[in-house]
């Protein structure tokens, strides 16, 4: 991380960290209003915006939600339909792939999210 994270995003990382999965915009501006402040949507938004920035969390597409980014090699979101887990998957060859196939195509990506639903190893007792 780079600056200085502001009191917002220090309070929304906190809201992440503790929670047991990812969350959504409506959910955090619901836990912080109930602290007894006067939360309003564009605050966690922009809290939000400034934390996926500086590289912390990442929007879960899929889901709409936000979850504390797990590792810093690209990989693959794995999020588990039963529990609701989300991990990243590390898989820099995979990405590294995709990027030059796209680049074989004239395609320059601005962002690349690879994620994936089925049921993690605690859900499925271990058997994949």
């Amino acid at each position: 991380m780079g600056a200085a994270l502001t009191p917002n995003e220090i309070e929304v990382l906190a809201l992440l960290r503790g929670a047991n999965g990812p969350m959504t915009a409506y959910q955090l501006l619901g836990r912080m209003q109930r602290k007894g402040g006067a939360v309003a949507p564009p605050t966690v938004y922009r809290a939000l915006k400034g934390l996926e920035e500086a590289g912390v969390v990442q929007r879960i597409e899929t889901l709409r939600a936000w979850a504390v980014v797990t590792s810093p090699v690209p990989g693959v979101v794995a999020i588990c339909d039963d529990c609701g887990s989300v991990r990243s998957v590390e898989a820099p060859s995979l990405f590294e792939s995709l990027h030059q196939r796209l680049a074989a195509e004239g395609f320059a990506e601005a962002r690349q999210t690879i994620e994936v639903h089925g049921r993690c190893g605690d859900c499925t007792g271990g058997q994949a």
